[in-house]
């Protein structure tokens, strides 16, 4: 396959991480026109709101997410049976069946099922889109040195979705995020795209890979720091006639075992680095800097991460995958840390430049590098059966920051003093992720340190 066939499959490919970074931000931007209380007609005579309260409303974000886990443990089903493929085909035929049940929803109940029906193809996606990108730079000598670069593409997508969410919002909803009925407009979007993808994916070429198992240079090609012991992908042919490995494979095996403990722990800590919570407390920290509205602070930042991300393509085969993630993750623990300070200071501009600087800091390491150690760490067969693993600890990760962040906000910040109502140290829990994002650091150092020594 050459770079110029590759291109078509590779963004065929990346639009299920499109949707799944679209759909991750598709209800935060128009949450007030989604909870609205001017019950008439709109599209289809369906009604502008479905007596959605603020805890139905979590309880429509948070489905997303338990779909998302049970997609991704089934990910390796999908390839045993359907091949990669095969399989991001179904996610796109799940995508197009949970967004339409999202945008005609006649009540709240649907809107909710099929916000599961959209983790599921999301959870499935983010597992199988790796493996392809994978298969693809394997595909021709002029491709492997760029595997990073191609890896990358599948972070590229998602932030780029997390984008197109939040500027359809503002398109169709106005600044506030409030104009009646208008979030049936931004749901049915991923729902389109994923039906042209569905079209597309008959004319799509599937990549094949040598017969050789890479040499040693070539690993050195796709990472400059890695050292002839370090168990990067192989080239054994993945067809669908291969026997993939499984989660008990990889762990039972002593020469898997190591990596598939490493690559999950890492992708499971991605989560708990606190990224989400910081993006909690952008609107309210930026405001006052930024005198705009609401949704457009969450623009910025957004476009903050697409743009840093691509600075990650151009570097991840540059400089290797374990300088990028120890800088990303040394960053981060220093800026969660500056924002601690920050919030319980009331010093906002030291507070809104340590978001925007750990948001950098995310983007071009501990963002994207994870998925591309996925495809990397383990023989082809096993790659399948580890991305379900890790991306089901991310799942799980997630889970548990949407669940427990703000009580442990709350209990460990002081309680309000003359009977008021705002806490004082709410900054503190920051240190919590000051404290994960050094732990990212030491396991990198040291994990990934191991695999290139080839110990």
């Amino acid at each position: 396959m050459t770079q110029q066939s590759a291109l078509y499959p590779i963004l065929w490919a990346c639009t299920s991480s499109w949707y799944f970074g679209f759909h991750l931000s598709e209800l935060n931007f128009p949450s007030a026109s989604l909870m609205c209380t001017e019950v008439e007609k709109g599209i289809f005579g369906l009604q502008n709101c479905l007596d959605i309260t603020i805890y139905r409303y979590g309880l429509i974000t948070a489905l997303f997410t338990v779909g998302g886990l049970v997609g991704s443990l089934a990910s390796s089903w999908l390839v045993q049976s359907r091949g990669v493929k095969g399989g991001i085909t179904i996610t796109a035929w799940l995508n197009v069946v949970g967004a339409l049940a999202m945008a005609f929803a006649p009540n709240w109940i649907v809107l909710a099922l099929g916000r599961f029906i959209v983790g599921l193809s999301s959870g499935a996606a983010i597992c199988l889109v790796p493996p392809f990108l994978a298969l693809i730079a394997k595909s021709s000598p002029s491709l492997r040195n760029r595997s990073g670069q191609i890896g990358t593409l599948n972070q590229m997508g998602i932030v780029i979705g997390l984008f197109t969410a939040q500027v359809a919002g503002l398109a169709l909803t106005g600044k506030k995020g409030n104009i009646p009925g208008k979030w049936r407009y931004i749901v049915v979007l991923s729902g389109i795209v994923a039906l042209l993808q569905v079209f597309a994916a008959s004319v799509v070429q599937s990549p094949s890979t040598d017969e050789q198992k890479r040499s040693p240079s070539v690993a050195r090609a796709a990472d400059p720091e890695a050292d002839e012991g370090s168990p990067l992908l192989d080239a054994q042919p993945s067809s669908s006639s291969d026997k993939q490995m499984s989660i008990r494979e990889l762990l039972s095996n002593s020469s898997t075992r190591g990596p598939t403990i490493l690559c999950a722990a890492i992708l499971g800590l991605q989560q708990l680095s606190g990224v989400n919570a910081v993006m909690f407390y952008s609107t309210p920290v930026l405001k006052p800097i930024l005198p705009t509205a609401a949704g457009l602070i969450g623009l910025q930042i957004t476009g903050i991460n697409a743009l840093m991300t691509v600075v990650a393509i151009f570097l991840v085969d540059r400089l290797g995958r374990r300088p990028l993630l120890l800088a990303s993750a040394g960053m981060m623990a220093i800026c969660s840390a500056l924002l601690a300070h920050g919030l319980d200071s009331s010093m906002n501009v030291l507070s809104a430049t340590a978001i925007i600087l750990f948001i950098v800091g995310f983007s071009f390491g501990l963002g994207p590098i994870p998925f591309i150690l996925v495809s990397e760490m383990v023989p082809s067969p096993g790659i399948p059966a580890l991305a379900s693993l890790s991306l089901s600890l991310n799942w799980v990760a997630n889970f548990f920051i949407a669940m427990f962040f703000l009580p442990l906000r709350d209990a460990l910040a002081s309680p309000p003093k003359n009977g008021g109502t705002e806490r004082e140290g709410v900054g503190r829990v920051f240190y919590v992720f000051t404290a994960v994002c050094t732990l990212i650091f030491i396991i990198v150092w040291r994990g990934l340190g191991a695999k290139q020594r080839g110990e």
